[in-house]
């Protein structure tokens, strides 16, 4: 038996305006939700997975993806860096708000997505263009040949069917390609080589129609977890932090940009 069936996401269509739904159907769809984040959230920190929840519990499970800014006909349930780094990393960015207030924008970061809308469900690693500093942390780090490889490798441990690109949006976007597919040949440099900080997404997980039978009642627990233990190597290669910082290697890369396109 599912988790979720096709009702369950029928139910998302109505009253995406509100933070937590108002109606009994929307409700329940809720609640299922944050069961799966209460038995999900265990595992996590029994594996020693640096991924914190949003710490207000009023928006635990919001209406936001870090793959569509605003409000929209979704649950989301987020994973990223602790407060103190976000607040760190926003600062670092310009932002001081979060500081006085305690929010940060999660968008503004590398997350672990765990989303729920009327089409589909999907598990995914967001870069959005809006976490600009932790993007030009990767270009920096994927301009040295050996992090290259390691980011090739990571890849390569993950399972072929997930879904690598850089679209935008809740739906599944054209501008993307099986990660069995990327790992041919130079497909994979040729695409990084592409990436611009500030402009693009980048996404890689899995997505789910519903009822697919691996969301199955009884499987749907390891089913969420392993994908997002899976995707953890790929996020904290990405993560900028004091210990992974390519800011440089960054900066010298784009130096070099332009002094190519002016010779």
């Amino acid at each position: 038996m599912s988790y979720y069936f096709q009702g369950d996401h029928g139910a998302l269509v109505t009253d995406c305006e509100q933070s937590v739904p108002a109606n009994a159907d929307l409700q329940h769809v809720y609640s299922k939700f944050f069961d799966l984040h209460t038995a999900i959230h265990p595992r996590v920190r029994n594996h020693n997975l640096d991924l914190h929840p949003r710490w207000q519990k009023s928006s635990l499970i919001s209406r936001e993806s870090a793959a569509c800014l605003g409000q929209s006909s979704t649950l989301v349930l987020t994973y990223f860096r602790s407060r103190e780094q976000a607040e760190l990393v926003e600062r670092k960015m310009g932002k001081e708000a979060g500081a006085q207030t305690g929010d940060v924008d999660t968008y503004r970061h590398p997350v672990i997505e765990v989303r729920l809308t009327p089409d589909h469900f999907a598990i995914e690693l967001i870069l959005s263009p809006y976490a600009w500093l932790d993007q030009q942390n990767l270009i920096g780090k994927l301009g040295l040949p050996n992090h290259r490889a390691a980011f090739r490798s990571l890849l390569r441990s993950i399972p072929g069917d997930y879904r690598f690109g850089f679209w935008n949006g809740l739906e599944l976007g054209d501008m993307h390609l099986l990660v069995s597919e990327l790992l041919r040949g130079r497909i994979l440099d040729e695409w990084m080589d592409t990436f611009a900080d500030g402009q693009d997404w980048l996404r890689v997980g899995k997505w789910y129609a519903p009822e697919d039978p691996a969301l199955d009642a009884s499987n749907i627990l390891s089913e969420v977890f392993d994908t997002i233990k899976s995707l953890h190597s790929l996020y904290t290669f990405v993560l900028w932090s004091s210990n992974n910082n390519f800011s440089d290697f960054y900066e010298k890369r784009q130096r070099q940009v332009v002094r190519r396109a002016y010779a």
